[in-house]
């Protein structure tokens, strides 16, 4: 595998997102190929997705009481303060 390696001043990485405690020190880079994946073959993630994928446990005789439920559950562990 081929890949790339350098120690530069870390003032030449604006466009990359670096801690405060790496601003003006010496950084090593170390660039890796990814394998060669297909990005359109891969599923998109979206909050699409994911809507509905609980609604199987969902129990509507309980949906009024959730307004208090973490209220409730606080009282009954450490008692009314």
């Amino acid at each position: 595998m081929e890949f790339s390696r350098q120690i530069v001043d870390s003032s030449l990485l604006e466009k990359i997102f670096l801690p405060p405690g790496l601003k003006n020190k010496k950084v090593e880079i170390i660039i890796l190929p990814l394998d060669n994946v297909d990005e359109d073959s891969k599923p998109k993630k979206s909050i699409e997705n994911f809507i509905g994928m609980l609604s199987k446990y969902k129990n509507p005789d309980l949906i009024p009481f959730e307004k208090n439920a973490w209220q409730e559950a606080l009282e009954y562990k450490h008692g009314n303060c």
